[in-house]
Formats: structure tokens, C-alpha cells, sequence
């Protein structure tokens, strides 16, 4: 007889500390650039913005085969969170000082789980929140992962959906800064719920997905750059297919994505979605050398896409008196891959296409994308 000892039963404790900080400087500012000037600096900008946080984890894990009538692993956790914000003061034009927030929540969660064998696996995992901020805020997220035989070929078949009630983040509630200043206390929480699920055929080359998710009282970027919460709810329905081809050395890869918003003047979205990647993928001198030559395509379609701020270093929605539509335009990159023993080669022309047909390459409003580019670069791995 041999013994083997199965550890049933697992503590756990961790420990996460971050400090992070923003800076925006402009130089010089056009008059009416900005929408507001709180003068804190005179025809330029040098705002900043720091946080920190401390976050303690602690639980206790059964695991899978703790009792034999027990086929999933139990897990219990606490969570406790300290962050604290330092805000440049916008009251005051002579009182440079900071102000402070600070916030403290703690979550009671959960998990339930089974990650062995191969057929099913599935995780439950939700908190709740207990103190201060956290209070009233919840997330309950599902996976499950079927697996079954399709003739000679394995069937993956993946389900997932999630619930939650969170309050917008801190710098979507506060923020000071020398021309955008906000303190949104009386902010909803956010409420999502989503279902989705996913059918893979690897052999075919098939990977399909498609989703439904309902928003209420989504927050976001208006046409001001300031936060604002929608009251209603938002309906997002998406769904993606991949295909893969392949004819001896020739491959094609594809996806594409539809998706539709309720709200498109508050959540705009292109309705479609391509990218086709065509190469030729061999092996030259003995089977030694491999050799990809191909081209790519990227393309959506039109839509109203949210503008850039810099001041706030994020995406917000148009004006209403300047709209403009980006998209409709196709983004082609030639390339070529040559990877021998531990070293690989690659070049690359992106956006071959620069100025043939319609002008209208744009990611983003008024920020057209790169013109032509050819890439070249060497990948050498120092490994016996």
C-alpha cells in the first residue's frame, strides 16, 4: 500500500497595493479651446491626480474532492479595500493644496466550482458589499464548459452570464483639474446583467458567439466631456462568427461581428465588423524554414464614433452641432514572416491602401490614422 496525501482544504490571504498618478500638460491653449477655465494656470495646463490603495484578501477553499458526495470545490472570502484620492483644489484660486477623499470597502463573497474531469466544468462566483461605499453593490458572475464528441471531433460548448450593481468609479464621481471639474455624489449605481454563449468546432474551424446585455442607468462621457448617467436601460445585442479556411498552403481566416444598441446617441456602435486575413504558410530548405506571405483587411461601418478629449484623456460623445461619421473605409496591411530555428523575420506595409479612394481614415474623430508604414524587425530567441 502506498499513501498519497490530497490536501482538501486551502487559506488564503492576499495582499495588492497600487499607487498610480495622471498628469496633463498643455504648453499653450487656444482661446475656446476648452469649455470651461477654472484659472488655476494662465494659458496653460499642468493638472494632476493621485491614487493609492491597499487590498486584503482573505478565504478558505475546500477543493474539489473534500467528501466524496461533494463533486465542486467551496470557496469563502473577505475582502477589505482602503484607497485614497488626492484632487487639486478648484475652490480656492490662492489655495493650491490638495483635497482628500478617502473610501473603504469590504465584500463578503464566494465561489463554487469544478475545474477537473472532462466533460462539464462550471464557477459561481459572487460578493456582496458590507461598508461604505461597497454597501448596496453586488456581483454574481457563471461559467459553464461542456464538452461532447461530434462524430470524430470534439464539441466545445461555453455559457456565461453575470449581474451586477456597482457604483460608478471614483474618478467618474470626482475630479478636479484646471478646465473640467465635477463632484457627482448623488450617482446611481450601475446595474448590468448579460447572458451569453459560445459554440467552438476546432476541426471545422468554427468559433461562433453571440450575447444580450441590459444597462440601466449607464454612465459615460457626454457631448461636454462630463459624466452623466442614462436613466433608462440600454439593450446591447452581439454576435460574432469565426471561420477559418484552409486549401493545402492557402489559409483564410475570418470574423465578423454585428451588434445593435437601443441607444445609439448614447451608446453608438458600428453595426458591422470585418477583418479577413489571406496567407500562404509553408515550410521551404527540408522543412527548416517557414514562410508566411499574406495580406490583412480591417473594415466597420459608418457611425457616429465618440470624440477624444485630452483634457480628461477620454472618448466622449460628438457635439450634436459636429457630428461626424468615421468608418466605411478598409484598412489593408501586406506582410511577411520567415522564422528559421530560434530566429524570425518579419516586415510589414501597413495601410497599403493610403490614399486610393475615399479620404475617410479615421479611428476617431479629426484624428486620421497612420499613412502608409513599412515595418521590419528581427525576433531572436536565446534559448538551447
Amino acid at each position: 500500500f502506498e499513501e498519497e496525501f490530497v490536501p482538501v482544504t486551502s487559506f488564503i490571504h492576499t495582499l495588492k497595493v497600487e499607487r498610480s498618478r495622471h498628469q496633463f500638460r498643455s504648453g499653450s491653449e487656444p482661446e475656446g479651446f476648452f469649455p470651461e477655465d477654472y484659472k488655476l494656470y494662465k494659458n496653460y495646463s499642468n493638472d494632476s491626480t493621485t491614487a493609492f490603495s491597499v487590498k486584503n484578501v482573505f478565504g478558505i477553499a475546500l477543493l474539489e474532492g473534500f467528501n466524496k458526495y461533494a463533486k465542486a470545490g467551496l470557496t469563502a472570502y473577505v475582502s477589505h479595500k482602503f484607497s485614497r484620492y488626492d484632487l487639486m483644489n478648484t475652490d480656492t484660486l490662492t489655495d493650491m493644496r490638495r483635497i482628500r477623499y478617502t473610501e473603504q470597502e469590504i465584500f463578503l463573497g464566494g465561489e463554487l466550482a469544478k475545474r477537473e474531469g472532462k466533460l462539464l466544468h462550471y464557477n459561481v462566483n459572487g460578493e456582496v458589499g458590507l461598508v461604505d461605499k461597497a454597501i448596496g453593490q453586488f456581483r454574481v458572475n457563471a461559467n459553464l464548459n461542456l464538452n461532447f464528441r461530434l462524430w470524430k471531433d470534439t464539441v466545445n460548448f461555453y455559457a456565461r452570464g453575470y449581474v451586477s450593481n456597482t457604483l460608478p468609479s471614483f474618478y467618474m464621481r470626482h475630479y478636479h483639474s484646471n478646465h473640467y471639474n465635477w463632484d457627482n455624489d448623488n450617482m446611481d449605481k450601475e446595474f448590468r446583467t448579460r447572458v451569453e454563449g459560445e459554440l467552438n468546432i476546432s476541426h471545422w474551424g468554427t468559433n461562433l458567439r453571440a450575447g444580450a446585455e441590459n444597462i440601466k442607468n449607464y454612465t459615460y462621457f457626454n457631448q461636454s466631456a462630463l459624466p452623466e448617467q442614462n436613466g433608462g436601460n440600454i439593450q446591447v445585442l452581439s454576435a460574432t462568427l469565426k471561420q477559418d479556411f484552409r486549401l493545402g498552403v492557402f489559409h483564410l481566416d475570418n470574423e465578423v461581428t454585428w451588434q445593435k444598441t437601443s441607444n445609439e446617441a448614447v451608446l453608438p456602435l458600428p453595426k458591422l465588423s470585418l477583418y479577413h486575413n489571406f496567407y500562404i504558410l509553408t515550410k521551404l530548405a527540408k522543412k527548416v524554414l517557414t514562410v508566411q506571405l499574406g495580406a490583412d483587411v480591417r473594415y466597420f461601418t459608418k457611425y457616429n464614433a465618440p470624440a477624444y478629449a485630452p483634457g480628461v484623456q477620454q472618448f466622449h460623445l460628438q457635439p450634436t452641432d459636429d457630428l461626424v461619421e468615421i468608418g466605411g473605409y478598409p484598412i489593408v496591411n501586406v506582410y511577411a514572416n520567415l522564422h528559421l530555428k530560434r530566429t524570425r523575420i518579419f516586415a510589414m506595409m501597413y495601410h497599403v491602401n493610403a490614399g486610393m479612394g475615399s479620404a475617410n481614415s479615421f479611428l476617431t474623430p479629426h484624428y486620421p490614422i497612420n499613412p502608409r508604414l513599412f515595418k521590419i524587425g528581427v525576433s531572436w530567441n536565446f534559448y538551447d
